[in-house]
């Protein structure tokens, strides 16, 4: 198993199936994600609450494509297993953060984190949320102190650190996480018949310095495909 923070973990059946089996010794607690529990050891117990302090914080959170209600699983009776997995195929990473960290997850990204990782939520503004496709809001992933963050991906991980000033323009259905010290806007790509006719006409353009974390297949685009090839019935 490797080192976090907190928590010993292995990631197994990476990248195209992975599941993370994280080790809590007795008294240790991880929050997780509504839906990612595979299995637990009976020494663990599962606490159901609000996934954000405050109801209305908690609301904001699904705008975010994240849940209402968050898992706190603790180690009560002695060291146990903890197996989880996202709903769909791809990867699970791990992420240190230090204390006073923060990283912006985007629309169902997150997976688990240690207690001392505070899991708000941002207002990406009106041009960001309409006219980039994607919800709204993110999830504001803040470390009080060091901290453990895992997060998942459809289909494999790529990261690109970028110097300050340094740009990297990147299709928003395929990002994942990024550090809050990025500076970040939608940008039109072409001119006015690629932004209505092709599907990368908008992109989000992000500004070091800082990590950007996305995956190689886009959300959108596999639902869009399994729907195109699905026998659909046609009325006349």
């Amino acid at each position: 198993m490797q080192d976090g923070v907190h928590y010993k973990y292995e990631i197994l059946f990476a990248p195209s199936y992975s599941i993370v089996n994280i080790l809590l010794k007795e008294g240790q607690t991880i929050n997780a994600e509504a839906g990612v529990m595979i299995y637990h050891d009976t020494t663990i117990g599962i606490h159901t609450k609000k996934a954000a302090k405050g109801f209305w914080a908690s609301v904001k959170r699904t705008f975010a494509g994240e849940t209402f209600f968050i898992n706190e699983f603790t180690a009560e009776t002695g060291d146990g297993i903890l197996g989880l997995a996202p709903p769909y195929p791809g990867d699970i990473k791990h992420l240190k953060l230090k204390a006073g960290e923060e990283w912006m997850v985007y629309s169902g990204g997150f997976v688990a984190s240690s207690p001392t990782l505070d899991t708000g939520t941002k207002f990406s503004g009106f041009k960001r949320g309409i006219f980039g496709g994607e919800k709204m809001f993110f999830l504001l992933a803040k470390a009080e102190e060091d901290s453990d963050l895992f997060v998942s991906a459809l289909g494999g991980f790529l990261e690109r650190e970028l110097e300050p000033e340094e740009k990297l323009r990147i299709d928003n259905s395929h990002l994942v996480a990024m550090e809050s010290s990025l500076k970040w806007d939608i940008k039109k790509v072409g001119g006015l018949k690629s932004t209505l006719f092709s599907k990368e006409g908008l992109v989000i353009e992000a500004t070091g310095p800082g990590r950007v974390i996305f995956q190689t297949r886009s959300p959108s685009e596999v639902i869009s495909w399994i729907w195109r090839s699905l026998p659909h019935k046609h009325t006349g």
